[in-house]
């Protein structure tokens, strides 16, 4: 074999062997996921410079968009939760079809552990299951919606529900614009809005789920503002 025929065979060699690690490590990354108590180095090994960071008294928020510009593949949005000593203590990730013009609804980060909506230094959680059925039967048992509204609005003045609690008291309501309404209620008093998808799937149409979308993310924003 001619020596211009050895160097071609071992360049030849070198990069498939580069591809065949880089397809490796590829493949390691993309079968890890982020894990409770991973540092900010470890996450970004992973899933690269976060496209957006907040902080609050607990922690930072880093946030990805995946997927954005792939006509194949859903758009995910990924949302990762440090404590103070940078440590990964919450991940959360949504996705949306990118071929259709379904809206991206938001993915909301918790309320720090020293406040709840109301902007008061003090947190509470939503209410127990014991007191949430007690609610929850008197709303049932209201005759017409505007009676059932009225009861969620006296609870407000000294409750916080978590989503899934929401999305149980406005399947009591029959119509969509009733449903909105009692969201509207609700939704400042939300603890847990990163699980607002709970509330979404309550609503057929994707009107309404955009509606909905919109108080949660007004009311979530001027929790954050009073803060």
């Amino acid at each position: 074999m001619k020596r211009n025929e050895w160097m071609a065979l071992i360049v030849t060699s070198f990069l498939m062997l580069a591809i065949c690690m880089s397809a490796s490590a590829n493949t390691y990354n993309n079968n890890k996921t982020v894990e409770r108590g991973m540092t900010k180095r470890a996450v970004m090994h992973l899933l690269g410079k976060p496209k957006m960071r907040s902080f609050d008294a607990t922690g930072d928020r880093w946030e990805y968009v995946k997927n954005e510009l792939s006509p194949f593949k859903p758009t995910e949005l990924i949302t990762v939760v440090f404590d103070r000593n940078e440590q990964v203590v919450a991940y959360y990730s949504r996705t949306s079809d990118s071929n259709t013009n379904r809206p991206l609804y938001p993915v909301l980060p918790p309320y720090g552990d020293d406040i709840i909506p109301d902007g008061t230094a003090h947190y509470n959680g939503p209410l127990s299951d014991d007191a949430f059925n007690v609610l929850y039967g008197k709303v049932q048992k209201a005759s017409f919606a505007d009676n059932k509204l009225d009861l969620l609005e006296v609870a407000c003045l000294g409750c916080n529900f978590s989503c899934a609690q929401t999305a149980r008291i406005i399947k009591l309501l029959s119509f969509s614009s009733d449903q909105l309404k009692a969201l509207s209620l609700m939704a400042p008093y939300i603890v847990d809005p990163q699980n607002a998808i709970d509330i979404y799937n309550v609503f057929s149409f994707e009107s309404d789920k955009q509606k909905a979308a919109e108080i949660i993310t007004i009311s979530t924003s001027q929790a954050n503002r009073a803060y």
